[in-house]
């Protein structure tokens, strides 16, 4: 079945919606203005999935894509669209979600987005198959792997990384099993955690060795599921970022903000917002991206779940001899209390995507003067803010921040003051 379809706006997935006789239909890679024919694939809710046949009439946010893979490779959906178009579409994605959740008016601030070419941290996917082995990402709504060849997304010395594991992991993986690899760019060369399962014999720690040195890795750890603790096969140099241009030593596979000049633009808000506090604390701090900024001028406290990462951040501000403290405990089951909360005149949180429900209940019950909301989705970002407001605090301004080139999500800080 085909229909002729005006595109009206894009949907939170990133897929153009046009609606036709009552219904709606979700078009990948068009945009506002398109006026096209399509077929209808699949059912979605109350509307139809369709795809493009023949694009009659442009919308003037349309322009070509950047990267010739663009529209097989599932890593973007939105290339398509122009990079003003694409800015304002973050930003108002939060107006929207904050609007949803009662908060209306709110100051959001004109996006930051972070350059091509500067995604540090990425997960490829292997696959080995008869004819050998493809290393890449998943085809748009697929299991199937695309073999990539050039990201207009990723750093260079990762995309470099692509051509040389293919020659590595035939000799590794069993065939017609898969591999995560996630590779994050540090100070002495991309780091990376491979994720499958083998146990390793004494030839393939030789083989994973061997190809440290030869491609000037960090390090290579391995694990064979998520839930098991990585090993480190070969380390040539320590896995360091600089954080404030403090050298902070990751675990295998840490999360990291996906690009520096994100990273730098979310720290930048939080100093200038919690500008005159004098004790912090972190929560969720992770390595630290924010704790050590703010411990330029302020004592932190730093809060995080994963023991690993509270050890890599405490002994980093030891030898900086920064006035940091730093405790293990999940915030998702033990969040700090109110009572705990109220040593502090100042607070940032950066929850994963979940958001932090449990603990902005208890930050809405406390004293601290200006706290800082940071998230990378902006449905549970709406409602912890939505919390806090309702806990007596006062949304100031709200900053996007684009790290994630080409994909609907969008990162942002908000900060929040008592009156």
């Amino acid at each position: 079945m085909t229909v002729e379809l005006a595109i009206d706006h894009i949907g939170s997935a990133g897929d153009g919606v046009a609606e036709k006789d009552g219904k709606s239909y979700y078009v990948p890679f068009t945009a506002p203005g398109d006026w096209l024919r399509a077929s209808v694939l699949e059912e979605r809710g109350n509307g139809s999935v369709a795809a493009i046949d023949e694009i009659f009439t442009p919308g003037p946010d349309r322009i070509d894509p950047t990267c010739r893979h663009f529209g097989t490779c599932g890593g973007c959906s939105l290339q398509h669209l122009t990079p003003a178009f694409t800015a304002d579409w973050k930003r108002q994605r939060i107006i929207d979600c904050l609007s949803m959740a009662g908060i209306d008016g709110a100051n959001v601030l004109e996006t930051l987005t972070s350059p091509l070419g500067s995604r540090r941290r990425v997960e490829f996917i292997a696959a080995k198959r008869k004819k050998g082995v493809m290393v890449g990402f998943h085809l748009r709504r697929s299991h199937q792997i695309f073999d990539v060849g050039d990201c207009p997304v990723i750093d260079a010395t990762l995309l470099a990384l692509v051509k040389p594991l293919r020659a590595l992991l035939p000799s590794l993986l069993k065939r017609n099993s898969e591999a995560k690899i996630m590779a994050t760019v540090s100070e002495n060369g991309p780091d990376l955690l491979i994720t499958a399962k083998k146990e390793l014999d004494l030839e393939t720690r030789e083989a994973l060795a061997a190809f440290t040195e030869e491609q000037q890795l960090a390090r290579i750890a391995w694990q064979q599921s998520a839930k098991e603790i990585p090993e480190a096969i070969a380390a040539r140099l320590p896995a360091v970022v600089r954080l404030n241009d403090v050298p902070v030593t990751l675990p295998p596979g840490s999360f990291l903000q996906a690009s520096k000049a994100g990273e730098t633009s979310l720290a930048e808000f939080a100093k200038s917002a919690l500008g005159d506090a004098k004790t912090i604390t972190d929560l969720f701090a992770g390595v630290g991206s924010f704790t050590f900024p703010l411990a330029a001028g302020a004592r932190v406290h730093a809060v995080e779940g994963d023991t690993e990462l509270v050890a890599g951040l405490q002994a980093a501000a030891n030898r900086a001899i920064l006035p940091v403290t730093s405790e293990t405990r999940d915030l998702y089951h033990r969040p700090l209390l109110t009572d705990e909360l109220n040593a502090y005149d100042g607070l940032v949180f950066d929850p994963p995507r979940a958001g932090a429900k449990a603990q902005a209940e208890e930050i809405a019950k406390c004293d601290i003067p200006v706290v800082v909301a940071i998230s990378c989705n902006p449905v549970t970002f709406a409602r912890d803010v939505r919390t806090l407001i309702d806990g007596g605090y006062q949304l100031g301004d709200v900053l996007p921040v684009d790290q994630f080139l080409f994909s609907p999500h969008v990162e942002m800080a908000a900060v929040l003051k008592r009156d």
